[in-house]
């Protein structure tokens, strides 16, 4: 009789250990404000509600087990939300991340649906992080960051994430670090249509942040039809100061396209904390886009500039209140920054509070 106390005991123990070593956490981001839009639209300004305007509203499941000698299994679940009126974003269940992976000395090792690099290179260097303008994509809407990639007309990933991807990140090691993803196209005897790559390469010392990010998307237009190659090389260089964080980002964007794409981004930005709870920040954009407009001339798409202005007051660790100005110029047969209209001047205003759990 006391043997079996024992046992029971025992395995008890045990089972406690095992369930010790794994976690399961839920975690999300309620963002909701005020937008007025004016993109040229002949009908005037859109005045509205909008979700996720600082960050994407999200719910996510993300738990880890210790499988011993340093060896961890990760997973990720996440989804888009619409706080305004209560819809999935993305148009999948886990639209924003479905990863599971392992994750070691080695660094880590992920399977599924992710940001692109060049997505997560801009979350980082960007002063808005890729939110508050641009209808809450920062200056990834103005820069290519990949996620165009399709098979056979079909879309197989969205703006700025890879479906059906490897994703390896290097540990940091003396300030380097790196990250690269394969996006598998999954056509029949075409290893190419569909593919996706990406690469980000990072150094950080004291206040210096340095990084270089490649992405490249292959597009099919139709089953057995030619791929077309989009790339973007981006370049980005940040200190912070502590009273305020300079940063410089460059990118070129070229595709295989008959009338290749040609165009050159390059962005100045700032942040910079007032006090504890206040922070200002602004960037200038300019995008020269020497791509023709016909093989028959030499005129092209021409330039477009943005000025963007944005504040942030933090009420906790968890929810603050945020605003941002932005106003987009561009030559008469440009259409950036969500242009209605070729030529449109562009200009947002937004308003709206976050709250992180």
């Amino acid at each position: 009789m006391k043997k079996s106390f024992l046992a029971l005991a025992l395995m008890g123990a045990f089972s406690g250990a095992a369930f010790a070593q794994s976690s399961v956490t839920i975690y999300g981001i309620a963002d909701v404000g005020f937008q007025s839009l004016d993109n040229g639209t002949p009908a005037g300004r859109f005045n509205k509600l909008q979700s996720g305007q600082e960050n994407g509203s999200r719910l996510g499941f993300k738990g880890t087990e210790d499988l011993g000698g340093g060896l961890k299994a990760n997973f990720v679940l996440e989804m888009g939300l619409n706080l305004d009126d209560g819809s999935s974003a993305q148009g999948r269940s886990f639209g924003r991340r479905s990863t599971v992976g392992l994750s070691g000395d080695f660094g880590t090792v992920d399977l599924g649906r992710d940001k692109t690099p060049t997505f997560k290179f801009f979350d980082s260097f960007d002063p808005f992080a890729s939110g508050f303008i641009n209808s809450g994509n920062g200056l990834s809407n103005l820069y290519f960051i990949g996620g165009s990639a399709a098979t056979a007309g079909t879309n197989a990933n969205s703006t700025g994430r890879a479906s059906n991807a490897i994703y390896y990140y290097t540990p940091t090691m003396s300030g380097f670090s790196a990250v690269g993803q394969y996006g598998f196209g999954e056509a029949a005897g075409d290893n190419s249509a569909g593919r996706t790559l990406g690469l980000n390469l990072r150094y950080t010392a004291d206040g210096l942040d340095v990084g270089y990010s490649f992405v490249k998307d292959n597009n099919q237009a139709a089953v057995a039809g030619p791929v077309n190659a989009k790339k973007g090389n981006t370049f980005a260089v940040a200190y912070d100061f502590g009273v305020a964080k300079p940063v410089f980002i460059y990118q070129k964007v070229q595709d295989d396209a008959a009338l290749a794409i040609d165009q050159k981004i390059f962005s100045l930005g700032v942040s910079a904390p007032i006090d504890a709870a206040n922070k200002v920040i602004a960037t200038f954009t300019k995008i020269k886009d020497s791509t023709l407009l016909s093989a028959a001339s030499t005129a092209t798409v021409g330039d477009a500039k943005q000025f963007a202005l944005g504040y942030q007051y933090t009420f906790s660790k968890r929810t603050d209140l945020y605003a941002a100005l932005a106003k987009t110029s561009q030559d008469a047969n440009s259409q950036k920054a969500g242009a209605a209209v070729k030529g449109a001047d562009v200009k947002e205003l937004t308003v709206g509070i976050r709250h992180q759990f």
